[in-house]
């Protein structure tokens, strides 16, 4: 440890900074104050975010002096409503100090590199702001002490992720893609919903994470209701990181600006997921069994998946995009597999190099007006920093010795090997797939000759021959080209013994093989290669691809018509007549029923008192002495129970 201990008042305020920046650029736009321009708006965000991150790294320090060991923070009374207590507090330890560092690294780079990409949008001051409580409640959901403080920073990721996705609004397919991410997240939302409700219910109102997961390591909540908390967990996991058969909604947010993608890809949204498993893995561990192999099984098949539309893919970001939730998969594979620290390590070391991807491509959209592949070709000299700093982060992705995914993929591989040899296939069968994808985007992009001339596509691509970026945006592709090349030497200096700091019970340790590491190396350098077999030196069109992969890639193409399925036979169609009719009954026979109901009462009393309302004095008088009568009757009775008692 170089720093002294943390205060609590400095860990605060990594949370409370971004949330300062965002209401400052708010109030600023709600006044319309003419003098508060862009520039204020992008200082005022990458100051308050740098200051964060320099927290961050104070907190880091602490961690690490802790041996990853949790350095107790005092929580705070927040709701106290009737026998419901609700606190608000931060846990620091290895995992939150860890990922507070990564989130604020990688949005501080990504603010810098959007000051060059947004220049002259007309929502540039609106971008900031969002950008600042889009870091805000990431922050707050890698901090959080209890379970319900996490699941309100997690809808919070969810919210402001959909207004960046739908940025520009004014696009329709922005606007569609927006409405697909929200909706479909949802779903996954709403099972986490169940679980956090379960628990509460279960443990007579237990909310503190810790705590949660001590109960299951003890076995003192029942094996239905891990089982139900786990899997309620596991699908909120499902949606925000995109595993099938939630994945869908992750390609078509590309359709925001590139800045964001490259920070709701690697550091934030999608990353919330794995965090929020790698949150409850006591839990996950102690659950029945079944119910992590169904946990890595699942994430091994969308690892595969999604990789096999990386293939086809002719959008770079989409390729990316597919790239997150097959390396999303992975993740959620080791962690179902036993895998902790693999799951976290390949977590941080991909949080740096597919953020530099998503810049990289931001690049050359930049300078091309396009993100297809098709229209691109022979970058490599117009745009040398792009080029090389792209290449870096290809090859870290790829898994290639000695950059910083091959250590935490081989981790991810060497955990399946001695638990699972048929997860382990697949997961070296991916790594194959994930070089020729990457390298095939490398040669179509900035191999052979420039192949543009398309319009330029909405958002900040410009026409004229192509050229390299503003210093603005090539400067944070050299500073994420740093840790993607090194942060994986973090493997050989004690990055497992700082991360199982966190957990409390024994932790399970797996011996190193070269079979794995050979076969892990044989698989990248082979998929390297057959990149450049069919791309490099044959450069075959898409009818030509066609041919040679048949019916399968036309599976890829159209995305195995997933998109179909959901959209137009499950959201569309069953869920909307299902939904229209369930509403449609509602109205007739609840909300109706209940106005015609009350009509048809209210009638009836009236008939009722018109048929008393006879004219005759004797009748009046009877109704009288019965009234008095009955009301002696119950007087006599309720003072006899007083009496009793």
């Amino acid at each position: 440890m170089i720093l002294p201990d943390i205060p609590e008042a400095a860990v605060w305020a990594i949370y409370f900074a971004p949330l300062v920046s965002f209401l400052v650029i708010a109030a600023a736009l709600l006044l319309k104050l003419p003098q508060f321009e862009g520039k204020h708006a992008s200082g005022v965000t990458i100051g308050a975010i740098g200051l964060s991150w320099l927290l961050a790294l104070w907190a880091l320090d602490t961690s690490i002096g802790a041996d990853g060991k949790s350095v107790g923070f005092a929580s705070h009374p927040w709701v106290s409503l009737f026998e419901l207590e609700i606190e608000f507090g931060v846990q620091l330890d290895s995992l939150s100090a860890l990922m507070m560092f990564v989130v604020t690294s990688v949005s501080l780079v990504v603010q810098l590199y959007s000051t060059g990409y947004m220049h002259g949008d007309l929502g540039y001051r609106r971008y900031f702001m969002l950008m600042s409580l889009f870091t805000m409640a990431m922050l707050g959901l890698v901090m959080a002490s209890s379970l319900l403080q996490l699941f309100i920073h997690w809808e919070l990721v969810g919210l402001t992720s959909y207004l960046l996705v739908g940025f520009w609004f004014d696009r329709p397919a922005a606007a569609a893609a927006a409405k697909k991410a929200f909706i479909v997240t949802r779903f996954g939302d709403f099972f986490f919903l169940i679980a956090v409700v379960l628990i509460w219910v279960k443990t007579g109102g237990v909310f503190d994470i810790a705590e949660i997961n001590h109960l299951a390591e003890e076995h003192e909540l029942t094996s239905s209701v891990l089982t139900g908390f786990v899997l309620g967990i596991f699908a909120g996991a499902v949606g925000k990181s995109a595993q099938f058969p939630l994945h869908f909604w992750l390609p078509d947010a590309m359709e925001g600006p590139t800045p964001v993608s490259s920070l709701l890809h690697s550091a934030t949204m999608v990353a919330a997921g794995v965090y929020l498993l790698s949150r409850f893995f006591p839990a996950v561990e102690a659950a029945p069994g079944g119910v992590a192999t169904t946990i890595a099984y699942i994430g091994g098949f969308t690892a595969i998946f999604a990789a096999s539309m990386g293939i086809a893919a002719n959008d770079i970001k989409r390729v990316l995009a597919y790239s997150t939730i097959s390396q999303l998969g992975y993740m959620v594979m080791a962690i179902g597999l036993g895998g902790f620290v693999a799951a976290i390590f390949h977590l941080f070391t991909h949080a740096f190099f597919k953020s530099l991807l998503f810049q990289g491509s931001g690049s050359v959209n930049h300078a091309t007006g396009t993100f297809d592949m098709r229209q691109m070709g022979g970058l490599r000299t117009k745009m040398p920093v792009t080029f090389w700093t792209f290449l870096i982060g290809s090859l870290s992705l790829s898994g290639v010795f000695p950059l910083a995914g091959f250590w935490s993929k081989d981790e991810i591989l060497l955990d399946a090997w001695h638990a699972d040899k048929l997860l382990w296939v697949v997961g070296t069968t991916v790594a194959f797939m994930t070089a020729f994808y990457m390298f095939r985007a490398i040669f179509m992009t900035f191999g052979g000759e420039y192949r543009g001339g398309a319009e330029p596509e909405p958002g900040h691509g410009h026409a004229g021959p192509p050229h390299e970026s503003p210093r603005s945006m090539t400067v944070p592709l050299i500073i994420l080209a740093i840790p993607s090349i090194f942060f994986g030497l973090f493997a050989l200096n004690g990055f497992g013994h700082f991360i199982e700091g966190t957990l409390v019970g024994e932790v399970h340790h797996v011996e190193s093989s070269s079979v794995v590491v050979a076969a892990s190396l044989l698989a990248a350098l082979g998929g390297i290669g057959a990149a450049a077999a069919v791309y490099y030196a044959r450069k075959p069109s898409h009818e030509q691809l066609g041919q040679m992969a048949g019916p399968l890639y036309t599976l890829a193409v159209n995305k195995y018509y997933v998109d179909e399925i959901a959209e137009d036979g499950i959201i569309r169609g069953a869920l909307d007549r299902g939904i229209g009719r369930a509403a449609a009954a509602f109205d007739k026979y609840v909300v109706d029923g209940a106005v015609n109901g009350v009509a048809l009462a209210a009638r009836q009393v009236g008939d009722m008192a018109r048929r008393l309302e006879t004219g005759q004095l004797q009748a009046y008088t009877s109704m009288s002495m019965f009234g008095v009568v009955a009301a002696i009757v119950v007087l006599f009775v309720l003072r006899g129970n007083v009496l009793e008692r």
